[in-house]
């Protein structure tokens, strides 16, 4: 029997300790107890004892595991607290200020951890593929290499994960703190409150004076007392220093400002620069005084204990009114210098000019003054009637003084050109069109919000507008600084200039080059301060803002490559750098080693050109390898690419091709003379694109790298560098073939550039009727000599040329035939002549005897005047020498014939 029941209790024991193990199981809940269990051992294998798993190891909390798992703890808890639909605004600022070091471990971590998860990767890949099953085992202790590195594999990418999933969950809790930061602006900002025209208001407001004027009694009567009490000791003289240095800030202001400004409004300098340092000037000496003097009281009422808690926020709003209006002001006086034209820095006319720094002054005050007020509401827990009517009468007031001061803003000019019905044409430099409708705008929406009940919106937008109008003046002070400074600074003959010449030895090309980036940089950077400083109160924070741009800046996940500017800024440079290094190569090949070799230019060209083509891959290369794209992804886009740069680029592709086989076959080299169409030169460089080719008459022809390979190009120098003169000659058939061909032969001989093997040749081409053809072939050792040797001996030639024909005579023209004219001219020369005679005798009577017996002496002809002049006595002298008609050659020359 005891044999029979030993192994049923046996049983019956397994049994109920399995039953045991279950229910704790289940009673514990853990959700991985059963994958904690062990494995059933493979059917056939010997039953063994269950394995106890291994307690975990504690993690370093300095390690990345550790400080990631404290940054995910940090982050649930953040997260628990959003969920809270309490949160008022500074609560959620908290929760943002708390959230920012997390972010920075995590990105520091992620910084960390990716080049671990690449060498552990790289050092997986050195061992290259597990076999499979059929394939041979490996070694016990390459296996064992391989779990190692696969686990240190395996721990760093699943660190990396988890750190990118955390810095994920961080940037959306930064985004939800930003959305419900931004709803409740939105809804504090645009909430409808009582009208400021409702009677309840106003009753509210009444029944509650009372009480509100004793708690101010109370409150302020209660410090006053203090402050008397207390300027009988030595707090009192603090207090009096502290006044006394104030009324001096305020006498020195009153005093010599106006003399600053009457000395620099009566100086001829009337530079840019000038005018800015003068505008700068004149902000610090109206602005700072009343400041200082203001921190002086403040201070001293804070040193001597005379600030209670509810006192101090009505002080404080006193003296930061104070140096507000003063600040304004100075601001507004220094951009538009109503009193000193000639270093205005906006172009309006000097009425302008003053309604401007009226409207500063009077919106600056009136927003002061309501600031103290609230903080006096503020301090004796005024109603809520009351507080509604002074924010909203300050609102309006704001409003009216701004609605004023653009009523100001009318130019005489302007009144006469509406009343002479012409056409308006603006008289201001600036068109200030534009700026007075949307003065008016907000000033009519301030007015129409706060009557309407929007209270804080009317608020909010009359402290907007003359916040725009703060940052428009600076922006404009400082954008004129830098657009002036910069280049006034680094060019010309300042001392900084003149130091980075000497000290550092840039040019002054490239100072022109740095001021000119220098100052687009800090205008980039001055418009991305503005534009914080416009948003800021409309609910952006610059943590956030901050945080888009460094998101974009240090990278976001597109596919599972990081696109970032910094990455693709350190591509740039990584190539940049790679292209100087290869042209810094090439200029060593070119000018350096090359020419201490032997071999000739266009071996040395392909060799520099080849040079240039490794080093701009390389420089690819590794710039694409920088900016974080495998070569497994950049040939993915090539191929996508590829049918584009097939169809479009099809030349581009053609011409580079040929480069390279121009490179590699040499069918033409840099030096070489060849001849493309009808374009004949030396070929000065070959590109990758094209090739150069320089013509004898200085000029270059670019000829595409596909014409070099697919046509005809005649290469003179391709073998070798021996050219050929031609000499083409005719010459009369009188001199003797011998001679010539001697003379031709000795002239070709003599010449100490024409080569001697082979021996000059004298060819005779042609006879002709009376001339004769010959042709003179001669080599020269370089092709680029033919020309000159061409020369020299057409120069030769002529001249011996010269000494063999024989001295030509006088040419003579003779005429036959002409002997019958020559016969019929003189007779009609001899007729005329005598004909000439007989008249003259004629006409002078002279030899003819008279009734005395005297000769006849020839009279002058009388003129028909009654009175002749002593003109007409001397044409009365004159014979008359009236032409005589000639006579008829052709009827003597028919005569003659006859």
């Amino acid at each position: 029997m005891t044999t029979e029941l030993a192994p049923r209790f046996r049983h019956a024991m397994r049994a109920l300790l399995a039953l045991c193990v279950l229910t704790l199981t289940l009673a514990a809940g853990q959700p991985g107890a059963q994958a904690q269990q062990p494995a059933p051992a493979p059917t056939g294998a010997p039953a063994t004892a269950p394995a106890v798993a291994p307690a975990a190891a504690p993690v370093d909390p300095n390690s990345p595991r550790g400080r990631l798992d404290a940054v995910r703890l940090e982050l649930s808890q953040i997260e628990t607290t959003l969920t809270r639909p309490d949160l008022s605004d500074a609560e959620l600022q908290r929760q943002r200020v708390r959230l920012q070091p997390s972010l920075d471990q995590l990105r520091l971590v992620i910084e960390q951890q990716g080049p671990l998860v690449d060498q552990a990767k790289l050092k997986l890949d050195q061992l290259g593929p597990k076999p499979d099953e059929k394939a041979p085992p490996e070694s016990a202790e390459i296996a064992r290499e391989r779990e190692a590195r696969t686990k240190a594999y395996a721990d760093a990418d699943e660190t990396l994960k988890i750190a990118r999933a955390a810095l994920l969950q961080a940037e959306q809790l930064q985004s939800t703190i930003g959305d419900k930061r931004r709803e409740i602006f939105a809804t504090t900002l645009f909430a409808a409150g009582p009208s400021v025209l409702s009677p309840d208001v106003w009753g509210n407001a009444v029944a509650t004076a009372p009480e509100d004027l004793r708690a101010s009694g109370y409150v302020f009567g209660g410090w006053l007392s203090g402050v008397s009490d207390a300027l009988s000791g030595t707090r009192g003289g603090i207090l009096a220093l502290a006044l006394i240095g104030a009324i001096l800030l305020y006498w020195a202001r009153a005093r010599y400002l106006p003399r600053f400004k009457a000395r620099y409004a009566n100086t001829q300098d009337t530079g840019s620069l000038h005018c800015l340092y003068v505008a700068l000037a004149h902000i610090v000496a109206g602005a700072a005084p009343p400041a200082l003097a203001s921190w002086l009281l403040y201070k001293a009422l804070s040193t001597t204990g005379l600030l209670p808690e509810r006192i101090q926020p009505v002080i404080w709003a006193v003296v930061m009114g104070l140096a507000f209006v003063a600040f304004v002001q100075a601001l507004a006086d220094a951009v538009f210098a109503p009193s000193s034209p000639q270093r205005r820095l906006i172009r309006v006319l000097d009425d302008t000019a003053r309604s401007v720094v009226w409207i500063a002054s009077a919106l600056a005050l009136v927003t002061a003054v309501g600031k103290v007020f609230e903080a006096w509401l503020q301090a004796i827990a005024a109603g809520l009637a009351i507080s509604i009517i002074v924010k909203a009468l300050f609102a309006i007031l704001f409003a009216l003084a701004l609605i004023a001061g653009l009523y100001r803003i009318r130019d005489d000019e302007d009144v006469e050109q509406e009343a002479c019905l012409g056409p308006y044409v603006p008289v201001d430099g600036a068109s200030l069109g534009p700026l007075r409708i949307l003065g008016w705008i907000i000033g009519l929406a301030i007015i129409a919000a706060a009557l309407s009940g929007y209270i804080v919106f009317a608020s909010f937008l009359a402290q907007q507008a003359l916040w725009l109008g703060i940052v428009a003046c600076l922006y404009l002070l400082t954008h004129q600084f830098v657009d002036l400074g910069i280049p006034r600074l680094l060019t010309g003959n300042g001392r900084l200039a003149l130091t980075l010449r000497a000290g550092v030895g840039l040019r002054a090309a490239t100072l022109d080059k740095i001021a000119v980036l220098g100052a687009g940089v800090l205008k980039l950077l001055l418009l991305f301060v503005t534009l914080l400083l416009v948003l800021a109160p409309w609910g952006l924070e610059s943590s956030d803002f901050l945080g888009s741009l460094r998101a974009a800046f240090f990278g976001f996940q597109v596919g599972g490559v990081t696109v970032s500017v910094s990455t693709i800024v350190v591509g740039a440079v990584v190539f940049a750098l790679g292209i100087a290094a290869t042209r810094t190569l090439q200029r060593w090949l070119d000018n350096k080693f090359l020419p201490t070799t032997h071999l000739d230019p266009g071996l040395r060209n392909s060799i520099t050109t080849a040079a240039g083509y490794f080093g701009y891959i390389a420089a690819v290369a590794i710039a694409v390898s920088a900016v974080g794209l495998s070569l497994e992804r950049l040939t993915l886009v090539a191929s996508a690419l590829s049918v584009g740069i097939g169809f479009g680029l099809q030349s581009v592709v053609s011409n580079f091709v040929s480069g390279l086989i121009l490179l590699w076959e040499r069918p033409i080299r840099v030096g070489d003379q060849v001849v493309v169409g009808d374009v004949e030169g030396i070929v000065k460089r070959i590109n990758v694109r094209s090739t150069e080719i320089a013509t004898f008459d200085r000029s270059s022809v670019i000829v595409p790298n596909s014409n070099l390979i697919s046509g005809v190009v005649r290469n003179r120098v391709r073998s070798d560098r021996t050219g050929r003169v031609l000499i083409a000659l005719t010459v009369p058939r009188t001199l003797d073939a011998g001679q010539v061909r001697a003379m031709l032969s000795e002239v070709a001989s003599n010449h100490g550039d024409v080569l001697q093997k082979p021996p000059p040749a004298v060819m005779f081409k042609k006879i002709g009727t009376t001339t004769m053809d010959f042709e003179l072939i001669c080599v020269v050792a370089d092709v680029e000599i033919t020309g000159r040797v061409n020369s020299d001996l057409n120069f030769a030639i002529q001249k011996r040329l010269t000494e063999l024909e024989p001295p030509a005579d006088t040419p003579q023209l003779l005429v036959k035939g002409l002997d019958g004219v020559e016969h019929s001219l003189g007779e009609i020369a001899a007729a005329v002549g005598r004909d000439r005679e007989s008249q003259r005798k004629a006409a002078t009577g002279a030899g003819k005897p008279t009734a005395n017996g005297k000769t006849a002496v020839a009279q002058p002809r009388r003129s028909r005047a009654a009175t002749p002049d002593a003109d007409e006595t001397q044409d009365e002298d004159k014979p008359d020498t009236k032409p005589l008609p000639l006579p008829d050659l052709a009827n003597a020359k028919d005569s003659d014939k006859e």
